[in-house]
């Protein structure tokens, strides 16, 4: 028998329309027609995974320097500016053992939501406390249901504590999103395996295209794999087309009702044309693009807590608006 989480626990619904942007007059706009709707936030660059694909979001090591107070402060001037989505990211977001107060700092602001991508290591000790701070869904990496491959992965002999996460996540009502980077002779015949298991779970499933960022070019030639095969095979599954505003992504709601993005994130226009959010590194600066060492707006000194509060939230609008000036699509 499982246990329903308590009402307390569950997060607030947040209304929005999938496949529709809400566009208000506050709303940033780039020079290309696309909103500024999402902030991807990078809380560490720490990890206790050793994945041999990670690209840390493109960042370059260094100290965390995002605190519950500064993210406070970001939320209000983004609120502000249109921005409602902040999704906290890493390295591995649980190492941040404020993380509780970080989500809570972004939550602040009425009508945000918040997720987290995590690699589940640490998430069935910290869940409970997570949705009482206002988290309101969570990506979970599943890269394997094989042990062996999923050492051979990410380094680590983590998939059952992953797979008990994900049952807590299930029982807690949490809306929880698998990620899983499809690797041609590693995971790619599992694809079906993983489709499974997330359907009885009640997850939808992000598959996700390896990108030659962060990662010695044979070992991305070993293992990249057109993700072409992939969409055939959702369309032999009976799995119904659909397209998400948000990146232009390829949907496929399977037969089970579960639905499965396809994020093919390199050499593809489309996706571009479709992104409508920046990066927020954790040594903090504003990021227009997870491929673009330039254009980045530090903003570190605004998240200081010896800067009045009405002074810092005031500039860093500013820097929104700076680096939504900066914002292009990288492939076109």
């Amino acid at each position: 028998m499982t246990t329903k989480a308590p009402t307390s626990l569950r997060p607030k619904t947040v209304k929005w329309i999938r496949g529709a942007t809400l566009i208000n007059a506050a709303m940033l706009i780039d020079a290309y027609g696309r909103p500024l709707t999402h902030v991807r936030i990078t809380v560490t660059y720490r990890c206790n995974y050793s994945c041999f694909f990670c690209h840390r979001e493109g960042e370059e090591g260094g100290s965390d320097l995002l605190t519950p107070e500064g993210l406070a402060r970001f939320a209000e001037a983004a609120v502000k500016l249109g921005i409602r989505y902040f999704k906290l990211t890493g390295g591995e977001p649980l190492l941040r053992a404020d993380l509780e107060e970080i989500i809570a700092a972004l939550k602040l602001q009425r009508g945000t939501e918040v997720s987290v991508v995590t690699n589940g290591y640490f998430l069935s000790k910290r869940l409970e406390g997570l949705m009482r701070a206002g988290l309101d869904r969570v990506n979970v990496s599943l890269n394997s249901l094989s042990p062996y491959t999923y050492h051979r992965i990410t380094g680590v002999n983590g998939l059952d504590r992953v797979l008990e996460a994900l049952s807590l996540c299930r029982d807690y009502g949490l809306p929880t999103k698998l990620n899983v980077v499809v690797l041609k002779d590693l995971n790619y015949h599992e694809i079906p395996r993983i489709l499974s298991y997330a359907s009885d779970m009640g997850f939808d499933v992000n598959l996700i295209e390896l990108i030659p960022l962060g990662i010695d070019y044979v070992l991305y030639s070993k293992y990249h794999a057109e993700l072409e095969g992939v969409e055939r095979m959702l369309t032999a599954m009976g799995a119904e087309r659909v397209t998400r505003e948000f990146q232009n992504r390829p949907t496929y709601v399977l037969p089970t009702g579960i639905r499965v993005e396809v994020v093919k994130g390199y050499g593809n226009p489309e996706l571009c044309r479709g992104c409508t959010r920046v990066r927020l590194t954790h040594d903090g600066k504003l990021k227009p693009c997870l491929y673009r060492a330039d254009g980045l707006v530090d903003v570190a000194p605004l998240l200081k807590p010896s800067l009045p509060r009405h002074v810092a939230v005031t500039r860093l609008e500013e820097a929104l608006r700076e680096v939504n000036k900066r914002r292009r699509p990288f492939f076109s």
